[in-house]
């Protein structure tokens, strides 16, 4: 018996993505896409910086699989949509 699941076809293709969840302004931003979670984590300083110099305060840091519609997310609003 395994306790890894598969992954399914749709999360192979899926790239890595850095998800930042900033409290102030309240936002969720996505930065990528990456091939590798490494390389997202190599990349992730220079984002934090890049958000904390606009007066962003960080809440959350993840590094995932995923496929976004939108990069920036912010309280109400929608700002930025990845091309299809």
């Amino acid at each position: 018996m395994s306790l890894l699941a598969q992954p399914t076809h749709s999360q192979r293709q899926e790239k890595w993505w850095v998800e930042i969840i900033t409290n102030f302004p309240r936002c969720t931003y996505y930065f990528g896409p990456f091939d590798s979670d490494k390389e997202a984590l190599i990349h992730t300083p220079g984002y934090i910086e890049d958000l904390e110099s606009e007066g962003a305060k960080r809440l959350s840091i993840i590094i995932k699989r995923c496929q976004p519609s939108q990069l920036t997310i912010c309280e109400g609003e929608v700002s930025e949509r990845v091309a299809d």
